[in-house]
């Protein structure tokens, strides 16, 4: 194979990458997330093969040196032997199909810096960021129509998320594209036609970056535009460029000003996204989930300080840590929603050292003295950072961001002044035929295999699982196809394994109780089973998956193999009140009801402002005959709720407790009229009893 042929493949590959925002099949499991990460692992897979040749034919495409470089192999080094030894090497290395990160993610970044640092020239690099542009003003026009309501806003409401099924990751994708216009709109020629196109794009971009109401990302952009202001105060700044600066600030000030000036006005609290930044206050902070997550992560932290929990095992520690007060919020956080605290967590303080480092080696090469960028270029690219940096304290990266940073990082890299390559020693520029003739191959079968083994078997997993959940939504509940479907996913690929199981519990009951003959659903049951508690086995330290198999016990009946794997997953997070509210179930099930009724108790007391603690603590006072803790109760829970849960009628049903029940269904009638002739027929049967 020529050269011209293996940069040809190059090219193509990485002029593809500015594309993958778009990427979005519903043929797949998170299709948002695995149908970009899937497409970007092949494209650098492929691309790396060919590189790799072509850095073996000519050394002029080998590796070039420079503290970059030097800082992400350090990197990757750091966060591979974290892996390693963190809490699930397994699962740190795949990572899930929600998220599509672990060290196999870093691996192909890492070799996507590697292909274009060494590949691209300062024409090539002009190009790529101007198709960069180009897909960005695609996705402009997108998310537009998404605000006229002419295309659905994938995650709800009326925050834009484009074709990345998330505002925040969007945001961030609009946020380096406004900077990399900026730096284009400065570098075009005072008259030229270009330098107009890339101030209406940047505005464009501002203008979606605005509906995705997302923070971080504005003050972000705020704070880098006050930087590069700031920089080009000084003497050795254009003189034209000093002047829009001074004017800049001042505007920004303006700004600033005059919205807190209105924050509490009408105008503002009837905009969705003007209201989300009103409402920024110390109360707002003190009840969001990063207050009570970062506090976590830092305990986790100080556990491991040195090389941290590896990749994707914040749960963990999530676990542990869990603050009883976070009922309101999602019930399982994987992130700590500040990419400084997750490196810190999968790293330790090594991990964060190095990540950091990454920063400021960026901005070393920028700013020091044989840059052959002007002052104002390198004060944009500041500013982007510095934007990047600050949207990442309130984040975590995802894809698409990683993607653009890591280019950035290879462009400053391929542009520095450090001359010469890690193979510099090698007298040829080309090995001879016969070399040649046995790397072509053997580079060429590796490639198919990584292809193979990282995305064809998991891609395969991936669309078994979504079929499963498909078929298992038929008639009855539950097809025999759902249940081959589900042992094909789970006996597929690592990657998305945990998630299979997942499903597959959650599918459990529905399929058990369906239509199908009773030797499929007892082979199901078996299957269900085998693999639900391997799960728990591969993790046994993640309390999850113990809850998981718990709760799969609890609704198939086998309540001490249920009590088992619930009293493990209340040791491993003690402060979950959902884990001890299932455990109660559990032990109401067996019979143990005062057991059940101090285990709701220990619930409620862990925050007692959770409803849904109390109606269960109420429950368990109604079946253990505590009548003074039921009175307490029904006097601290809210009426209305206790009156219309099914559960708080079955618990007075079950233990005939006839009267408390017609009241029920009189109120429940009352409240509901369309219910009111079902409540009215269940209370006269009731009565004959």
């Amino acid at each position: 194979m020529s050269k011209h042929s293996l940069k040809a493949i190059i090219f193509s590959g990485l002029f593809l990458i500015p594309f993958i925002p778009f990427l979005v099949s519903s043929s797949f499991f998170f299709p948002f997330i695995t149908t970009k990460a899937f497409a970007f692992r092949v494209i650098v897979e492929i691309v790396f093969g060919a590189w790799l040749i072509l850095a073996l034919l000519d050394k002029e495409y080998r590796p070039r040196k420079s503290p970059i470089l030097f800082a992400l192999l350090s990197f990757l080094v750091v966060i591979g032997i974290a892996n390693l030894f963190g809490e699930a090497p397994v699962k740190s290395f795949w990572s899930n199909y929600e998220r599509m990160e672990g060290y196999v993610a870093l691996l192909h970044l890492g070799a996507l810096f590697l292909v274009m640092g060494s590949v691209f020239r300062s024409i090539d690099w002009k190009r790529w960021w101007n198709t960069s542009l180009v897909a960005s003003f695609l996705l402009v026009i997108y998310c537009s129509f998404q605000l006229a309501g002419v295309l659905t806003i994938n995650q709800g409401g009326v925050r834009v998320d484009g074709t990345l099924g998330n505002a925040s990751y969007l945001a961030v994708y609009l946020l380096f594209h406004i900077f990399v216009a900026l730096i284009f709109f400065f570098r075009s020629g005072k008259n030229s036609g270009l330098k107009w196109l890339y101030g209406l794009l940047a505005l464009l971009q501002l203008f979606i970056l605005y509906h995705t109401a997302t923070r971080g990302a504005i003050l972000g952009l705020i704070g880098g535009l006050i930087i590069i202001a700031v920089l080009n105060l000084g003497s050795k700044a254009d003189a034209k460029f000093r002047k829009v600066s001074v004017v800049g600030l001042i505007a920004l000030v303006v700004l600033i000003g005059s919205f807190l000036l209105v924050k509490n006005s009408s105008f503002v609290r009837n905009s969705p996204v003007l209201e989300r930044f009103a409402s920024i206050s110390t109360e707002e902070l003190k009840s969001g989930g990063r207050s009570f997550v970062w506090p976590m992560a830092l305990k986790g932290i100080k556990e491991k300080p040195l090389l941290g929990w590896g990749q994707d095992n914040f749960n963990y520690i999530f676990n542990k840590y869990y603050d009883p007060n976070m009922f309101r919020l999602e019930p399982w956080f994987d992130r700590a929603h500040n990419i400084f605290l997750d490196w810190a967590v999968a790293g330790g303080l090594l991990g964060l050292a190095s990540y950091l480092s990454l920063y400021a080696v960026l901005l070393y090469i920028i700013w020091r003295k044989d840059q052959i960028l002007s002052w104002t270029e390198k004060s944009m690219l500041t500013g982007l950072i510095a934007a990047y940096f600050f949207h990442n304290i309130f984040v975590f990266d995802n894809l698409v961001s990683y993607i653009l940073f890591f280019a950035l990082l290879a462009q400053i890299h391929s542009e520095s002044k450090e001359q010469g390559s890690g193979l510099e020693n090698s007298k040829r520029s080309d090995l001879e035929k016969p070399s040649i003739a046995i790397a072509l191959p053997i580079t060429a079968v590796l490639t198919v295999l990584v292809i193979y083994f990282v995305n064809i078997s998991s891609l395969r997993t991936n669309l078994n699982l979504l079929k499963a959940l498909v078929a298992s939504q038929g008639v009855g509940g539950g097809t025999g196809e759902s249940i081959t479907l589900f042992e094909k996913a789970h006996g597929g690929a690592r990657l998305g394994r945990p998630e299979v199981v997942e499903q597959i519990e959650a599918r459990a009951p529905t399929i058990l109780a369906s239509n199908l003959p009773i030797e499929t659903r007892n082979e199901f049951f078996r299957f269900a089973s085998r693999a639900i508690v391997a799960q728990a086995e591969t993790l046994p330290t993640d309390a999850r998956y113990q809850l998981i198999a718990g709760t799969f016990y609890l609704t198939t009946g086998s309540l001490d193999e249920a009590l088992k794997y619930l009293e493990r997953a209340q040791e491993l997070s003690p402060g979950k009140q959902a884990i001890r509210l299932e455990r109660g179930i559990a032990l109401i099930e067996k019979g143990e009801k005062q057991q059940a009724l101090q285990v709701f108790k220990e619930a409620f007391l862990l925050a007692p402002e959770n409803a849904e603690a109390g109606i269960f603590y109420l429950i368990g006072a109604i079946y253990a005959g505590d009548r003074k803790t039921e009175q307490e109760l029904l006097f601290i829970l809210s009426k209305d709720q206790i009156s219309l849960d099914q559960r708080v009628l079955s618990a007075y049903v079950q233990n005939k407790r006839t009267a408390e029940a017609i009241n029920m269904l009189y109120y429940i009638g009352q409240a509901n009229p369309n219910y009111k002739a079902q409540a009215d027929e269940y209370i006269r049967q009731l009565q004959k009893y």
